[in-house]
């Protein structure tokens, strides 16, 4: 309704503002009404309308024993049809139907003085002419008259109505999610459906899920909010024909009395019926029956919630058929195989090992334990007898063996005599996807009674091809189908695989960073002893230390990518972050220059953390870079550090994180912020916000993978043209800050003392020799683990093993220095390496007292860590 602005409207001055309600409080008629006319009205009601008429977020007040209703603009949608005609109506009037819930709060602060405060209260509003469930966040407050009593109430709302309904509805869908992907039998699969249909007895007052198939009836598979038995529950009261078609169905005319009533007070007016999609036809596997909440419309988001819970149903229940099938198929081929007349067995792998035995094989050779012992040791007696050597060849060469009338010793039992025994067999090798003999089939037939009855062996001799051919067309078939179940189950597999992606990709980042840093680690110690060839020629140490430029990026990007990998070796520290993020000033200020003002902030009692010092300090500078590049013209950023709790609730809405106590690191910018839809991208590998060639992609999900590898929890807030803010929650460590020592500003000095140097790498072995040579050392070298440990067994004095982690070769590096250890007492043991593995890293840290000099490393870190080790010694 609106209401033109006159000259000189009355009471102008008490209802200030051009608003639609301002315009219709000033035309109401209010004499007629028990406030009377406004300019008598108090100071207190006055300036309480101006503050309500001027503001943008819902209010509304009411004043006098009737608690007369007055609202602002932001407050119409609430009042639905109700408005504008609510306009100073007694509040139990215009909200009969919520009179029993908020009467008794209104009571409260009227006569208290007190205010009250709910949060997305429940209150089934009838504003758009039918009852409808909405929620709330509001408080009373109280107006104080000139009297000095409580006169009136102030009341400031929040509707949350979309808020609650839309959580509610993914905590459904992610319980079913979480609960199907869990389930592994049928009844766990129907478990998980059930309790979370049950969850959610609002949206979903009762549930009844059925399967459809062609020539059976229907089949109710679970029930929510209804017992199994009930009568409605019956498959036949519902008409799920009408689903064939792919398309849901809404029953308008639901038999209300007797259906559950679910969360509600009344039973639901409208039941769906959803199709359970088909997995390669048109024709939908199944249905879910749900009744609908009578306090909401049916709306397309509440369809688009019901069609999604449907899907995860029917793709689970799809799975579950699949697996049947499968299971199925499985078993009837080992009943034939254990059905077979013929004896048959699988033997596995070169030393041929029972996988597999028919009854008629344990009738040949007697009652014995077979399954997984090689034939040699199963089938001792047979030794001699050619058999062995025939199955070597078979498997050897890949050709099948086929023999006839074929005698046997066989003792078939411990304590018997052996016995002789003719029999019929094929050796057929089982190749696998590749083409490799994997395992040999064994079928045949004891044929000792024919062989010793010469009318039957002749009869035999006439029919035996048609028989060994008829038996080979069975041994041909039984292998195709295991050969289908193989394929099958590498189906599930590769599925497997794929869920494991960020584990391949890990380990795949860190074979290559092997390689890699292998690579710069030649190139760089070269790069370094070329530089001191060339001193006193400008233009080569020009050349010289641009290479060592591009040697520096290249080992950037490879740490980055073991970062992402979560296989970098950490060596983490207690530390508290705010002595660190001190010491980092100078060097911020350096990165960002002048046009970037840095703020930080660290609370009182910072807690300590167990972390890396290295790897977080360029956790933090690479923060403050993208920041620095977020803000083209610079701007400010703060950098925080607090104490932090995450509690249960949001643990559940993070899968990621455990509840407790963690330390934590905001770094804020007022750039030019992350839109929405790419958010959840920025900490995928190579992804970036900068223009090409502005950066590697790396940078923040060198951040993540460091913080996951640490146990901590990663957030990222952005608003479009205000800024971002990346924080990072590290878990508390209760013990007492440890002392770090840095030894990067030691002096650079060589030694007189005997190395040895380990390295399978030619190129970089010959490399890390010449550093430590003209570092002053007296070096020995070895190839692999093995002739180390022959030098250091011959009795040559070592000081130092300097040795690189992951080398081919039977002796594993670790190996190599523990036997070292023990014949030399005193050695000083140095590891180096691209990439570790797990050799001397665990749980993506290193072992204790383990030292490590991370490949490419210059000279100068080389003859600072050398020293510093051997110093370790003399302490």
């Amino acid at each position: 309704m609106e209401i033109p602005i006159t000259g000189q409207e009355p009471y102008a001055d008490v209802f200030v503002g051009d608003s639609e309600m301002a315009r219709l409080m000033r035309a109401h008629d209010w004499a007629g009404t028990a406030l009377g006319s406004p300019e008598c009205w108090p100071n207190a009601l006055k300036v309480a309308l101006r503050l309500l008429l001027t503001s943008r977020f819902e209010m509304w007040l009411g004043w006098g024993p009737d608690i007369n209703f007055f609202y602002n603009d932001a407050y119409r949608p609430t009042l639905g049809i109700k408005h504008p005609q609510s306009l100073a109506m007694p509040t139990q009037a215009l909200w009969a139907e919520i009179w029993d819930d908020i009467k008794d709060r209104l009571a409260t602060v009227y006569q208290t003085g007190q205010s009250t405060w709910d949060r997305a209260l429940l209150l089934v509003l009838e504003r758009n002419g039918y009852p409808e469930e909405t929620y709330h966040t509001f408080s009373y407050s109280p107006l104080i008259g000139d009297t000095g009593q409580v006169e009136g109430v102030f009341c400031a709302v929040s509707e949350e109505t979309d808020r609650v309904i839309s959580e509610r509805r993914l905590a459904s869908l992610r319980e079913l999610a979480s609960g199907l992907a869990a389930a592994q039998e049928n009844a766990e699969v129907i478990g998980a459906m059930q309790a979370a249909l049950s969850h959610n007895a609002q949206d979903l007052p009762f549930s009844l899920v059925y399967t459809l198939r062609e020539d059976t009836p229907p089949v109710l598979v679970t029930a929510a909010g209804m017992a199994a038995d009930h009568p409605l529950a019956a498959p036949d009261h519902w008409d799920l024909s009408r689903v064939l078609r792919g398309t849901g169905v809404i029953v308008e005319d639901a038999p209300a009395g007797d259906l559950p009533c679910g969360a509600w007070n009344k039973p639901p007016r409208q039941v769906a019926i959803v199709p359970l999609a088909g997995q390669r036809s048109h024709r939908p596997r199944g249905a879910v029956v749900v009744g609908l909440n009578p306090y909401r419309p049916v709306s397309a988001d509440y369809l688009s919630f019901l069609e999604l819970l449907a899907g995860q149903i029917a793709s689970r229940l799809a799975s579950a058929e699949l697996m049947e099938r499968r299971t199925r198929e499985r078993d009837r081929v080992r009943e034939l195989f254990q059905q077979a007349p013929s004896f048959m067995c699988i033997l596995a792998g070169p030393e041929h090992r029972f996988e597999l035995v028919n009854d008629a094989y344990m009738k040949l050779v007697g009652r014995r334990d077979l399954l997984g012992r090689p034939v040699r040791e199963a089938l001792p007696e047979i030794a001699e007898q050619g058999f062995f050597e025939l199955l070597d060849t078979v498997y050897g060469q890949g050709g099948p063996f086929v023999g006839r009338n074929m005698p046997v010793l066989l003792q078939r039992t411990a304590d018997a005599t052996p016995e002789e025994r003719f029999v019929h067999l094929v050796f057929q090798p089982i190749n696998d996807t590749t083409g490799a003999v994997s395992g040999i089939f064994v079928d045949g037939y004891d044929v000792t009674d024919q062989k010793r009855a010469e009318d039957q062996l002749h009869q035999l001799n006439e029919t035996l091809e048609q028989r060994v051919s008829a038996r080979t067309e069975e041994l041909r078939l039984a292998l195709e189908q295991l050969h289908h179940e193989a394929r099958e189950r590498e189906t599930v597999e590769q599925a497997l695989r794929q869920s494991q992606k960020l584990e391949a990709l890990g380990k795949l980042t860190g074979g290559v960073a092997h390689d890699f840093n292998n690579l710069l680690q030649v190139i760089s110690g070269n790069l370094q002893l070329l530089g001191r060839d060339v001193a006193g020629n400008p233009r080569a140490e020009k050349r010289v230390e641009n290479a060592m430029a591009g040697v520096t990026r290249g080992a950037k990007l490879a740490s980055q990518l073991l970062a992402f990998g979560r296989r970098q070796p950490l060596q983490p520290k207690v530390l508290h972050l705010g002595r660190l993020i001190a010491s980092m000033d100078d060097l911020l200020r350096r990165s960002l220059g002048e046009d970037v003002e840095i703020e930080t902030i660290i609370a009182g009692g910072l807690w300590n953390t167990l972390i890396d010092p290295g790897q977080i300090e360029n956790a933090i500078l690479n923060l403050a870079i993208n920041a620095r590049d977020a803000m083209e013209d610079g701007g400010q950023l703060t950098i925080e550090a607090n104490n932090a709790f995450l509690d249960d609730e949001y643990c559940r809405q993070h899968n990621d994180v455990t509840p407790g106590q963690y330390v934590m690191i905001a770094v804020t910018d007022t750039g030019s912020g992350i839109p929405q839809d790419i958010i959840d991208e920025v900490f995928e590998p190579f992804f970036s916000t900068k223009p090409e060639g502005k950066g590697t992609g790396l940078g923040l999900s060198m951040v993540h993978g460091l913080v996951k590898q640490s146990g901590g929890h990663v957030k990222i807030y952005s608003e479009v043209n205000e800024g971002t803010t990346i924080k990072l929650y590290l878990p508390r460590a209760v013990e007492d800050e440890d002392l770090i020592t840095d030894i990067s500003a030691a002096p650079v000095q060589g030694g007189s003392e005997t190395v040895l140097v380990v390295e399978d790498d030619d190129e970089v072995r010959e490399t890390a020799v010449a550093l430590m040579s003209e570092l002053g050392y007296h070096v020995l070298k070895s190839r692999d683990a093995l002739s180390a440990l022959n030098v250091i067994e011959s009795g040559i004095a070592i000081d130092l093993l300097f040795t690189d982690v992951v080398m081919p070769g039977p002796l594993r590096s670790p190996e190599l220095a523990r036997k070292a250890k023990e014949r030399l007492p005193q050695l000083c043991v140095l590891f180096t390496s691209g990439y570790t593995e797990n050799a001397i890293v665990h749980h993506g840290r290193l072992d204790p007292g383990v030292e490590l000099l991370s490949k490419p490393y210059t000279r100068e870190a080389l003859a600072r860590k050398v020293r510093h080790v051997l110093a370790k010694r003399d302490e």
